[in-house]
């Protein structure tokens, strides 16, 4: 009989990725599809379905992990309503998806996906206590503990960008004013370079910018870096990770971001923890297709591995 193999999906507004990974973890297969948020869920989740049988042909499946954006309650299989996908309300994915392919289905936040590959095999594999920030279109966190995602008690923890780390009035969405997201996402700092006048099509530019001494850029990025800095200590002061895990594309893509933040950051938290805090870059390209793989075989298997 053949050994069990196993799917992970990184379900994103734009792009689904769908890996197929043997028992061992091994990536033997992926494709990439389009979301097409706007032709609606049924249409999306189908098009899921095909795409699944598409990779796994005849081989037989252990278990199936979906990681996506929030909100979700990832212990009932629900997604409520993601701002993305605008007409998924309450849909119950692992639900539909485990009964169409006859094995258990699970969904998380894709950040706690994230974090949970970087903990397993990416640069937090080895510490005990590990929390992955995502700097990119917005801002974003997971915590794992022993190799297992926190996800609070109704499936919220790790939602760091409603922070508040400023008084200064900036709105974002439907978020606090003042928040990290708001303060320090690129989306967010791209903004706030264009209402200032820069001639910039993205946030890397503003940076550049920042980089050759332009005092507007400056002052956004400063304003930014210092707001991630007083959001990591604020969750510093509570979790004490071992390690802060960088990712997404701002923090991949700028040079010295991760060095930047660490000196930050180091100045809002108790002497007593400096220098042993480590914050270090992510080191996985693809942590939403892995960390969704774990999610479904650890959740099988019922124990970490």
């Amino acid at each position: 009989m053949d050994k069990k193999h196993w799917i992970g999906i990184d379900f994103g507004g734009t792009n689904i990725r769908i890996g197929l990974f043997d028992e061992m973890g091994g990536l033997v297969k992926e494709h990439r599809l389009p979301t097409e948020a706007d032709k609606g869920k049924d249409y999306i989740i189908e098009n899921l379905k095909r795409n699944i049988e598409k990779i796994k042909g005849d081989r037989g499946l252990g278990g199936i992990g979906i990681g996506m954006p929030g909100p979700l309650n990832p212990y009932e299989g629900l997604v409520l309503k993601p701002v993305n996908l605008s007409d998924w309300d309450s849909v119950p994915l692992a639900a539909i998806i485990s009964e169409h392919f006859k094995v258990p289905c699970f969904i998380e936040n894709d950040c706690n996906v994230a974090a949970l590959a970087e903990a397993l095999e990416g640069s937090g594999k080895g510490y005990p206590i590990v929390f992955y920030l995502t700097v990119s279109t917005g801002v974003g966190g997971g915590l794992c503990i022993n190799g297992e995602i926190i996800s609070g008690a109704f499936g919220n923890a790790g939602e760091i960008g409603n922070i508040i780390v400023t008084d200064r009035p900036i709105l974002h969405s439907y978020l606090n004013p003042g928040s990290l997201e708001g303060m320090a996402s690129g989306t967010c700092i791209l903004k706030r370079a264009v209402k200032a006048g820069l001639p910039v099509q993205n946030t890397h530019q503003v940076f550049n910018m920042a980089a050759e001494g332009n005092p507007v850029a400056e002052e956004i990025v400063d304003s930014a870096m210092e707001a991630l800095a007083k959001g990591m200590a604020a969750i510093a002061h509570v979790i004490e990770p071992h390690v802060f895990v960088l990712g997404g594309g701002v923090a991949a893509s700028v040079p010295g971001f991760v060095e930047d933040l660490k000196v930050r950051f180091e100045k809002y938290i108790y002497p007593i923890m400096r220098g042993k805090l480590k914050v270090v870059p992510c080191s996985l390209e693809e942590p939403g297709m892995l960390g969704a793989m774990y999610l479904g075989k650890r959740r099988v298997s019922g124990r970490a591995e």
